[in-house]
């Protein structure tokens, strides 16, 4: 069976209310199953992992502290600006989400980045597997909306993208 036929078995089982799940056929058996709050386990063996990536601590640059004394005004709070989920790069599969393959590599994308339709951004690790995240549309890397390590759900934007034309959307 291909890669991409298990995946997207994974993905409708995810999102279904089964509890367990067996294929067979001549040449390939999976077994799916959850447990607790609706995590998924699949036997057969599991595909190795690679190295997985380590959050790397960013270095603090120190905040001057300013000595003149100024009045304090109160600040409305800035109002969230709300992310239209076409312009983003959203979640395949519920699972971890990376922005490189290891601690050690540079991530897929930067900030101000282009990428095109079809590009890896990312991965997303989902039962013991992981899953490329790729760009649906073509476009700048405007922001990321989670971290590296983060827990992130299916559909759940990942990174803003500014399109490169509005037919793209």
């Amino acid at each position: 069976m291909e890669l991409d036929k298990i995946y997207q078995l994974m993905d409708k089982f995810e999102q279904s209310s089964l509890t367990s799940f067996e294929y067979r056929d001549q040449d390939f058996e999976i077994q799916m199953g959850k447990k607790g709050h609706g995590k998924t386990t699949v036997t057969p063996q599991p595909a190795p992992l690679p190295n997985q990536p380590v959050i790397d601590p960013t270095p603090v640059t120190p905040t001057p502290v300013s000595t003149v004394s100024t009045p304090v005004v109160a600040e409305a709070e800035p109002t969230p600006v709300a992310i239209d989920p076409k312009e983003c790069v959203t979640a395949p599969v519920v699972g971890i989400y990376y922005p490189a393959h290891s601690s050690e590599e540079a991530p897929y994308v930067k900030l101000g980045d282009h990428v095109s339709v079809g590009q890896q951004v990312g991965l997303i690790q989902a039962m013991q597997m992981m899953r490329p995240v790729v760009a649906k549309q073509a476009g700048t890397v405007k922001a990321f909306l989670v971290k590296n390590g983060e827990e992130v759900n299916f559909g759940q934007p990942l990174i803003q993208l500014v399109p490169d034309t509005p037919d793209d959307i």
